[in-house]
């Protein structure tokens, strides 16, 4: 379809459109639409509600966001080729809010690994985490961090540890940052992932965490769901992400208190 059409379209025909546009672009603003079906923003604001109810996007302050559903879990050593620079420079820049002496807590994956890397150089620093790369990541630097991996049943599915004796290493313990990979950022549905073990673990880490919870995503996990809810967005305090992030989503997430930081690629 184009973007700009005429004529009178029964609200099935408008929900088309409006689905077939949002496929392309992700995002879309209430006024575009008004102007390209000839009604009023009443009209595309009741669309947008019926479609939201029925699944297929999330809106937002002026327009709408695309959902897309994941139903199977990537493999790690899929997502690890999958946007490389974008995944190193976050890593990086979440790196620089960690600092000398403290206990964070980092999850399971491929950009959660990108992390890893950046802390070398920190003294006194504790890293407690699910994630099995750590061990080849920080595996030289016994004399400045201590590296706590949690036990229990691994899955080389995701390269991580998940279990009940997972969840008990991470009950006993206190921390004052936890920075989540996650497979899905939802507005409504918050952070998801398709496997319900990951969740659990994730869940037990915020739990465990007196300070703030950092999520490390690239731009393609935004608007993404999948079955499992790790926690709502109310409870994180920060988005370390790249400079793909839409300008809808950007503003729909700082409405809800959430600090955005674009990782710079060329650092």
């Amino acid at each position: 379809m184009k973007d700009t059409i005429q004529g009178d379209f029964i609200p099935a025909e408008r929900h088309a459109y409006i689905l077939e546009v949002l496929q392309r672009r992700k995002t879309v603003r209430v006024s575009t639409l008004s102007q390209a079906l000839g009604v009023s923003e009443i009209t595309i604001r009741r669309d947008l509600e019926k479609l939201e109810e029925q699944g297929f996007l999330e809106r937002t302050h002026g327009g709408a966001i695309l959902t897309q559903r994941m139903h199977q879990e990537p493999l790690f050593v899929q997502k690890e080729r999958l946007e490389i620079e974008a995944k190193r420079a976050i890593g990086k820049a979440a790196a620089q809010l960690v600092q000398p002496g403290e206990t964070i807590f980092i999850n399971s994956g491929s950009t959660t690994r990108q992390i890893f890397p950046h802390l070398s150089h920190l003294r006194r620093l504790r890293v407690i985490t699910s994630n099995a790369a750590a061990i080849a990541e920080l595996g030289n630097h016994a004399e400045s961090i201590e590296l706590i991996l949690v036990g229990g049943t691994y899955r080389w599915q995701s390269n991580s540890f998940v279990g009940p004796i997972a969840l008990a290493t991470i009950a006993q313990i206190n921390a004052s940052k936890t920075f989540l990979g996650v497979d899905g950022i939802s507005i409504q549905h918050g952070l998801t992932t398709p496997i319900q073990e990951e969740a659990e673990v994730a869940r037990a880490m915020i739990a465990q965490t007196r300070g703030s919870i950092i999520v490390v995503a690239d731009h393609t996990k935004i608007g993404v769901v999948a079955e499992f809810v790790t926690c709502p967005l109310q409870r994180i305090e920060t988005l370390v992400t790249d400079a793909r992030l839409n300008r809808e989503w950007r503003q729909a997430l700082k409405e809800r208190g959430i600090r955005i930081i674009l990782a710079d690629l060329k650092a």
